[in-house]
C-alpha cells in the first residue's frame, strides 16, 4: 500500500504532533477517492505546496514541463540577493532539502536523466547559495551532500557506464569552490 511508504519516509513537515501515523494511515486508506479529491483541492487552495504538488502530479508524463517546474525554483534562488543570516539558514537549508527530496520521488525514478540535469544544476548553485547564506550551523551543506548522492544514482539509473558518470563529476568537481560537490568524488575511485 502506498500508505505505507508515507509513514516510513523522512518527512518535510514535523509529524510529532499529529497522533499515531498508523492510525492516520489506516484512516486515510479507508476514505473515497471523491473525499480524498475534495480534501486535496481544499489543501490546494490554501497552501501553496499542495497546489505545487498537484501541478507536478499533472505534468509527471510530460518530462520537459515537470523539468521547468523544478527549473523555475532553481531561478527563483539563483536570482533571490537577499542574504540569509545564520538565524534563517535552518529554514532555507529544510527548503533546499525539501526541494532534492521531491526530484528524487518526483522525477528520479521515471526520468533519471531529467533528475541528472536538475540536480547538476541545483549543484552549480554552490556559487550563490555559499555566498548570500550565512552556513555557520552547517543547515545548506546537507542537501548538497544528498544532491551529489542523488546525481550518481540518477546518473547509474540512466544508463551511463562507469567511465562517463566520472568524466561528467571529475568536470562538476573541477568547478567546485565551497566543497558542496564532493560528494561526487565517490564516482573517481570506482
Amino acid at each position: 500500500m502506498a500508505l505505507a511508504g508515507w509513514a516510513r519516509r523522512p518527512q518535510n513537515v514535523p509529524m510529532d504532533g499529529i497522533g499515531d501515523k498508523d492510525e492516520i494511515c489506516r484512516f486515510v486508506a479507508m476514505q473515497d477517492a471523491q473525499t480524498l479529491a475534495k480534501v486535496l483541492l481544499e489543501l490546494a487552495e490554501d497552501y501553496t505546496p499542495a497546489y505545487q504538488r498537484l501541478e507536478r502530479l499533472r505534468l509527471s508524463d510530460d518530462p520537459a514541463a515537470l523539468r521547468a517546474q523544478f527549473s523555475h525554483q532553481l531561478q527563483r534562488w539563483e536570482n533571490d540577493h537577499r542574504y540569509v543570516r545564520y538565524q534563517g539558514a535552518g529554514v532555507f537549508g529544510r527548503e533546499l532539502d525539501v526541494w532534492v527530496a521531491q526530484v528524487q520521488r518526483e522525477v528520479l525514478p521515471r526520468f533519471p536523466g531529467e533528475a541528472m540535469a536538475l540536480l547538476a544544476a541545483f549543484l552549480e548553485l554552490d556559487r550563490v547559495v555559499f555566498e548570500r547564506v550565512d552556513d555557520d550551523g552547517g543547515y545548506v551543506g546537507g542537501a548538497f551532500d544528498l544532491a551529489c548522492r542523488l546525481w550518481l544514482t540518477a546518473a547509474a539509473t540512466a544508463g551511463l557506464l562507469a567511465v562517463e558518470i566520472a568524466d561528467r563529476a571529475s568536470a562538476m568537481l573541477s568547478a567546485d569552490n565551497y566543497g558542496a560537490r564532493s560528494g561526487l568524488k565517490k564516482a573517481l575511485t570506482r
